[in-house]
């Protein structure tokens, strides 16, 4: 049984897979105020087939109200203690202590199967130059997927893939971007890439991660067959679409390389004057707008983030284009438009990847 009282999530069945070498593991866990699921999380890390050799606790919330229940379920789990930094900057706090060579995140309000890690660790000695593993990522029923093999558009715009749709029974396989709800990371490739990205107080950074772990030449790995159980709800507040933005936006301008972003340019301009429509539409036009006042302001910071990024660089963007979605397709994007505009979407896109290419070779 999961640690929640669920069915162990099995998408696939079938045996374990082979135990890898032995490696150290540290598992990071960032809670703000959910003390039982966070329980509940430890308690999945300590029930794995495999020891996890550190599990490191920040508590996000303030008043700390994760420690006492943390001290008395868990005593021998680190617990940090920070002011509400954001959840990006408390994974950097909670690896800065870490003592594994791998690291595992997972979300609090998430549940690991037991076998998730013997899985993720059994793909990752099997493929050596995988960066990040991560598992298949399902609602409490255990059968609906939430997350796993994500989607990422040439505009940035990510979500979800394979959204509600049954648990998958499939292989490994190598994916342009997946979910931080549970991720697998050497720790040589997260001090590599300074970690997540410390700006980014919630939201995109783990689509940014697997983004720029591909750019310096490592890989991101998926495993449908390892499992996770997540409390999830999409809850989109205004305060959330102005991150998503603005990270959104933070990213692709710092990622691709100039020829990329010139070539992308008209459908980029395109896509804000379609976000700006809906966002004045919808109510959150003024976070919108105060994403790109945001964006401006930071533009010192993107030029040392593309310095540091270009200076790791070890593929061009000619060889990762071609993982980029050309056209949004998600029912967590449920737009009338982007149906209706998907077959020029599709033929712009397919043309840009082409001149991408052309252009980096």
């Amino acid at each position: 049984m999961a640690a929640h009282g669920a069915p162990t999530p099995r998408a696939a069945g079938g045996a374990l897979a082979a135990s890898p070498p032995r490696v150290s593991v540290t598992a990071v866990i960032v809670t703000y105020r959910e003390v039982e699921l966070t329980l509940e999380a430890v308690a999945s890390l300590k029930a794995q087939s495999m020891a996890v050799d550190q599990i490191v606790v920040v508590d996000n919330d303030p008043d700390h109200s994760v420690r006492e229940p943390m001290e008395a379920a868990h005593p021998e789990v680190r617990l940090l203690n920070e002011d509400n930094i954001g959840y990006a900057p408390a994974c950097n706090r909670g690896a800065a202590v870490s003592t594994g060579e791998w690291l595992f995140f997972l979300n609090p309000d998430a549940a690991a199967a037991p076998d998730c890690l013997q899985r993720l660790l059994a793909v990752a000695d099997e493929h050596p130059g995988a960066g990040i593993v991560t598992p298949q990522i399902l609602f409490p029923d255990g059968k609906t997927i939430n997350a796993g093999e994500n989607q990422l558009h040439l505009t940035g715009i990510a979500w979800c893939g394979r959204y509600e749709e049954p648990a998958e029974d499939a292989p490994p396989r190598p994916v342009l971007i997946t979910t931080g709800a549970a991720m697998l990371v050497r720790s040589s490739l997260y001090r590599r890439l300074d970690g997540y990205c410390e700006e980014f107080f919630l939201f995109y950074e783990d689509p940014d991660i697997c983004w720029r772990a591909w750019v310096v030449g490592s890989e991101v790995w998926y495993v449908p067959r390892a499992t996770v159980l997540h409390h999830y709800s999409w809850g989109a507040s205004g305060r959330k679409w102005f991150f998503l933005e603005r990270h959104r936006a933070l990213s692709v301008l710092t990622n691709f390389r100039w020829s990329t972003l010139v070539v992308l340019a008209p459908l980029l301009l395109a896509t804000e004057a379609a976000l700006l429509a809906v966002a004045t539409r919808e109510g959150w036009h003024a976070e919108k707008l105060r994403a790109y006042a945001s964006v401006w302001a930071m533009r010192g910071w993107m030029r040392t983030r593309r310095r540091r990024l270009g200076a790791l660089r070890r593929r061009p963007d000619a060889e990762l284009i071609g993982r980029f979605r050309t056209t949004v397709d998600s029912p967590q994007i449920a737009s009338p438009v982007a149906r209706r505009v998907a077959p020029l979407l599709r033929a712009y896109g397919t043309v840009a990847v082409a001149l991408v290419r052309a252009i980096g070779r």
